[in-house]
């Protein structure tokens, strides 16, 4: 099948069979030129292209939030993520696994292509002991392992497809519903956006990230059985209402009767009294890092 008919097929998928005479025509540039779009639309999207597609995700999550003003914190919250990414089935990716508290009470978690993972102050306080910090944190590494979030770049990927005939088409027919196609095309980074923030994943998406999650505590050392502690005391919450986490994600009753199976069949490990102590110091606010300039040029040394 060449490029053409390729290109002829998938026109019609998207409704725009108006326009198939444009690409039967001589006016082989063009032709090229969506073929080229196709090509983009069909192939993988590399690594390099999930971290800086994730960037910009990221950069819209720091337009909504304010990271939280804890350095030690910051620190300890990329101390547990980066034990459970190097636990995960894909510890290493380019530009590598980072983490950042946000400050929001929010129970939520944001997980963007390319390994760029941010957590409301919010969720932790659902912790009680690093254990089920690591449950959160292995939580969202998982979207990542799985490309969740790439899933959704794929249909813009295809947009981009379309509105490329679209704008092809408009050009030289001037179709009302071909122009109605361009004008709806929107910013690839903001479909994005919608799809892992406002819309989030689908329920089963998140329970193949609670499965797997599960699986990489384990691995880790870490007592997969927190998972299903953090969810029972999500169940606790009454009050579920407003935007975020209750309107992305499944109810947390379902996600644990769905996850149980998995865990049970995980080997429990003991909750390390030591994690435990240093999940409260960190927390607690008690533990500081050095200021760098201070270290560096002795200022505020007594």
């Amino acid at each position: 099948m060449t490029y053409l008919s390729i290109i002829i097929s998938a026109l019609l998928a998207f409704g725009l069979g108006d326009v198939v005479d444009i690409l039967e025509s001589d006016e082989v540039e063009s032709a090229l030129d969506v073929a080229e779009s196709f090509q983009r639309a069909s192939r993988e999207i590399t690594e390099v292209e999930e971290y800086y597609i994730g960037r910009s995700v990221a950069a819209v999550v720091i337009n909504m939030y304010v990271p939280l003003e804890d350095p030690a914190m910051q620190q300890y919250i990329n101390l547990v993520g980066q034990t459970v990414a190097c636990s995960s089935p894909k510890p290493t990716i380019f530009g590598g696994y980072h983490f950042l508290v946000l400050n929001s009470s929010d129970i939520n978690a944001i997980a963007c292509p390319g390994g760029l993972i941010f957590v409301c102050s919010g969720l932790i306080n659902m912790a009680s002991n690093e254990d089920e910090l690591a449950a959160i944190l292995a939580h969202e590494v998982a979207h990542v392992t799985l490309q969740h979030g790439i899933s959704s770049i794929d249909q813009a990927r295809w947009t981009e497809f379309g509105a490329l005939v679209a704008q092809e088409s408009t050009e030289r027919w001037g179709s009302s519903e071909v122009q109605n196609a361009a004008n709806d095309y929107g910013d690839i980074v903001e479909d994005v956006v919608s799809n892992i923030i406002t819309k989030g994943y689908s329920r089963e998406t998140e329970y193949q990230a609670d499965s797997l999650a599960a699986e990489i505590c384990a691995s880790a050392g870490y007592d997969p059985h927190a998972l299903a502690s953090v969810l029972e005391s999500m169940c606790a919450i009454d009050s579920r209402s407003g935007p975020g986490f209750w309107q992305t994600h499944p109810s947390p009753e379902d996600r644990l009767a769905a996850v149980n199976a998995v865990i049970a069949a995980l080997p429990q490990r003991q909750i390390d009294p030591v994690r435990t102590t240093r999940f409260n110091e960190y927390t607690s606010g008690s533990v500081s890092v050095p200021d760098p300039v201070s270290e560096t040029t002795g200022t505020g040394r007594r």
